[in-house]
């Protein structure tokens, strides 16, 4: 029998910040995988602002820079007949709509899935998780104690029991754990696939002058091999890189040798006799599927186990580690008698409408590729001209010639969508018991609120960063708060809401930092960009929880018994009424 508080199955990028988020906080965590080792293949790559934010929580910002790339060094997506064919467009989101330091103190990079993981098992470990590879899940029942699990050692045979306060099934879109607890799944099921190929080559003569993320590489009607869509996509500029060609739902890879894989990588590129070393293949499904529920009993799901969905948008494992970010510090505060079982029921409540969401989101995204391949003769009945007249159609003064640049036009505004993201990836208002609505109404979206991100600090939403200073350095206000730790902000004259959170604290024994932001404080606003987004008088106050939401705010401390109001808070918010 081995025993431990939690128990985590999965060892992907959701598993391990799990494991490292709930080890930090001293919780005794044992995550095991069915794999011999971390991701071999760089699978997940966008890493957008929130998922940076989380690891700069954790100390690991810096460490995570210095291998990833930031976008700012391969900002365009490109879309061309072959890297040294004509080109049709370029789209460069990637470099514009996150260029500024105004919503966030972090960059967009790629920092790729084989990347990522090591760099979180390190610091699990060193914070006291283990970790135990070639271990698979066999089995698992639950009581009103705890989780007992039946793990299979595939290096000796050997069977294991475990026993564990709580469960998190991290184990990805075949999940068994989710299969076990049977949860309901909304949503298209399959539709579609691919097979990566990974390779290296340098492609520094054909990209270095127009850097990006991704190329399409769209063989037309003329094209002797026949329509077709490829995608380029860099994992090391200019010499690693893995090319996609799309499956169809049900569609097995075909067995192609290696020789054959080089030679489809050289044709799709349009360098025949380009040097390649074929590093592996990775064959994918996609899916579109989302749990209406995470959790049944003591039992958690994180990630792909519960939101499977297309690549399109980059959201999936930011998604993962963001739904493990959520259910850690609500973990520890139950484990430790601190919160009452209805904290954890709040996890269901915030994270599944965010799962719809981005499943949604990407699905969309997707779809966006249509006109664009209906348009050059790779999809659709009317797919338009066929044959050599197809090379000069576009450029041609002909009516034909207008009418496809103008539909080439309107599908690359389209495609613009997949990468204006930041509002999905920003704008999270939650609802659950351990918010305390302000009787404000959600703030009107802007005009698209998948697009634009409203930073508010009403309650439920995250808390809007601002570049404030600390003992004459410059700080961003997440900086401020987290560290598994709830925290107060309010300003000059709020003083009273000190001595209400030395009062909260000791009745529900719990750790609560104080921050006051203001002229001859530890923190001043001096660019007023806080005062700006604070939506609170001076003297008012934000209670803001471990992972950077605002649980309630009062805007003035006028007419409220302070102490009164801030214990009553904590006590609904840690379900301990």
């Amino acid at each position: 029998m081995i025993e431990t508080e939690v128990l985590v199955i999965g060892c992907g990028p959701s598993g391990l910040t799990a494991a490292l988020s709930l080890s930090q906080l001293g919780v005794k965590v044992l995550a095991i995988t069915k794999h011999k080792s971390l991701s071999p293949t760089p699978r997940a790559h966008f890493t957008n602002q929130r998922t940076f934010e989380i690891l700069r929580d954790h100390g690991l910002e810096s460490r995570a820079l210095q291998i990833a790339t930031p976008y700012s060094k391969m900002p365009d997506i490109l879309f061309m007949r072959s890297l040294v064919g004509e080109e049709f467009a370029r789209v460069r989101e990637l470099g514009t709509s996150y260029a500024d330091d105004s919503v966030s103190p972090c960059i967009i990079a790629d920092l790729a899935q084989d990347q990522l993981e090591p760099l979180l098992l390190d610091a699990a470990t060193k914070m006291g998780a283990l970790v135990r590879f070639s271990t698979e899940l066999l089995s698992f029942e639950q009581n009103d104690d705890g989780v007992i699990a039946t793990v299979l050692d595939r290096i000796s045979g050997e069977h294991l029991v475990v026993k564990a306060r709580f469960m998190i099934g991290a184990d990805g879109g075949k999940s068994l754990v989710a299969s076990q607890l049977e949860l309901p799944f909304e949503g298209p099921g399959e539709i579609g696939g691919s097979i990566n190929l990974l390779f290296r080559a340098d492609l520094s003569s054909y990209v270095e002058y127009r850097p990006g993320m991704l190329y399409f590489l769209i063989r037309t009607p003329d094209d002797p091999e026949g329509p077709g869509l490829a995608i380029l996509r860099c994992t090391k500029p200019w010499t690693e890189w893995i090319l996609i060609q799309g499956l169809a739902v049900g569609q097995e890879p075909p067995a192609s040798s290696s020789q054959e894989n080089i030679g489809a990588i050289r044709n799709y590129l349009g360098v025949p006799n380009l040097p390649v070393t074929l590093l592996g293949t990775d064959p994918w499904r996609m899916n579109t599927l989302y749990a209406t529920s995470y959790h049944r009993g003591r039992v958690f799901c994180i990630g792909d186990a519960v939101h499977r969905h297309v690549p399109a948008s980059g959201l999936g494992s930011n998604t993962g580690i963001q739904d493990a970010y959520n259910l850690s510090w609500k973990l520890h505060l139950v484990l430790r008698g601190k919160a009452g079982p209805d904290l954890l029921a709040t996890y269901d409540d915030e994270r599944v409408p965010v799962g719809r969401q981005v499943a949604k989101r990407a699905l969309k995204s997707m779809e966006g590729y249509g006109p664009l391949l209906e348009g050059i003769g790779v999809l659709g009945t009317n797919a338009g001209p066929t044959g050599p007249e197809w090379s000069t159609i576009l450029s041609s003064d002909t009516q034909d010639g207008k009418a496809h640049r103008a539909a080439l036009n309107k599908s690359i505004a389209a495609i613009k969508y997949e990468f204006r993201g930041r509002g999905v990836e920003l704008n999270r208002m939650y609802v659950s018991s351990a918010i305390i609505p302000d009787g404000t109404p959600i703030p009107a979206s802007m005009p698209d609120a998948e697009l634009f991100y409203n930073p508010s600090t009403r309650p439920g939403a995250y808390l809007p960063h601002a570049w404030v200073q600390r003992h004459g350095q410059n700080v961003s206000t997440l900086d401020l708060v987290g560290k598994g730790s709830f925290t107060i902000i309010t300003g000059i004259g709020g003083e009273s809401w000190l001595k209400a959170a030395d009062a909260a604290s000791a009745r529900w024994d719990i750790v609560l930092n104080t921050i006051v932001i203001g002229p001859g404080c530890d923190v001043t606003d001096l660019y007023l960009e806080w005062t700006s987004r604070r939506e609170i008088d001076e003297d008012g106050c934000l209670l803001v929880r471990p992972d950077g939401h605002v649980a309630c705010r009062f805007v003035t401390c006028s007419g409220l018994t302070v102490e009164d109001a801030l214990t009553s808070a904590f006590g609904t918010i840690l379900g301990k009424h």
